[in-house]
């Protein structure tokens, strides 16, 4: 669908809360129905690591979040037409604000149209292996951790000797270059990396900024209420199907039964 945009109706100005020193692309592989494994989907993730916080996210939801930014920077002009078609959408719209020194998580999403955010502080207990292997041309070692119902192995490397990873994942000595949980339903793969010489500005929008402070258990019952009541949660918000859209709607929602999170 061809969009028109403009900045005052959707209101996304950059926060900026770090300025970046380098970039990863991993790639999440992943089986959000547990009971069809054949359902397997695909989709990319970019970490950017600043001074003392790093941010991760969707590549798509990234770039969407990033065209509305410009047009408040007026970099666009302020009514622009804009294909969003051209970017594919996201299951996956999630921001993950890592602060170590704090110990700190801040994860920022959105059920339906309201923006949430919560704070986490957990405590990784990795327990570091001697196995090792080479991945790529990065020397990788194994460390296991359990995480939120979920068995994990992962790979990282002192040959980047920053700690941090995919997700919400860090505290090893090197990056982590991959990590999969045991069952086999979900991984993440590094594909690239770089260094940034222009030290551009890591932002987040305002309006995820803005979200509703919740607990993190407040957030997951906010959203298991809107997934087992979604269709009367999306008519509180102004949208109407009809019953082949709602069927459909049923369907999907019925196949998302296996996120990340088995116990948040």
């Amino acid at each position: 669908m061809f969009m028109l945009i403009t900045c005052s109706a959707y209101g996304q100005k950059a926060v900026d809360i770090d300025v970046i020193e380098s970039k990863y692309v991993y790639l999440l592989t992943s089986h959000s129905d547990s009971l069809d494994k054949a359902n397997i989907s695909e989709e990319y993730f970019i970490l950017e690591r600043g001074k003392g916080k790093s941010q991760f996210m969707s590549m798509n939801s990234y770039k969407r979040d990033s065209v509305v930014a410009d047009m408040s920077k007026g970099k666009n002009t302020s009514v622009a037409s804009i294909d969003l078609s051209t970017i594919p959408k996201t299951n996956f719209t999630y921001r993950i604000i890592k602060d170590p020194v704090k110990s700190q998580i801040l994860f920022y999403d959105k059920i339906i149209r309201n923006d949430f955010v919560y704070e986490e502080n957990p405590a990784f207990k990795w327990k570091i292996s001697e196995e090792k292997k080479n991945i790529g041309n990065l020397r990788c070692q194994a460390a296991f951790l359990s995480y939120a119902g979920r068995q994990y192995k992962a790979w990282f490397t002192n040959d980047i000797p920053i700690s941090d990873g995919p997700y919400k994942f860090y505290g090893l000595p090197g990056l982590i270059v991959e990590i999969e949980d045991s069952k086999k339903q979900y991984k993440f793969e590094l594909l690239s990396y770089k260094n940034i010489a222009e030290k551009p500005l890591l932002w987040i929008s305002e309006k995820r900024v803005n979200g509703k402070k919740v607990t993190k258990q407040d957030f997951y019952q906010a959203l298991k209420n809107t997934q087992d009541n979604f269709i009367s949660e999306i008519a509180k918000s102004g949208f109407t199907l009809d019953s082949n859209a709602e069927a459909k709607v049923k369907d999907k929602m019925k196949r998302k039964n296996n996120p990340i999170e088995l116990n948040p």
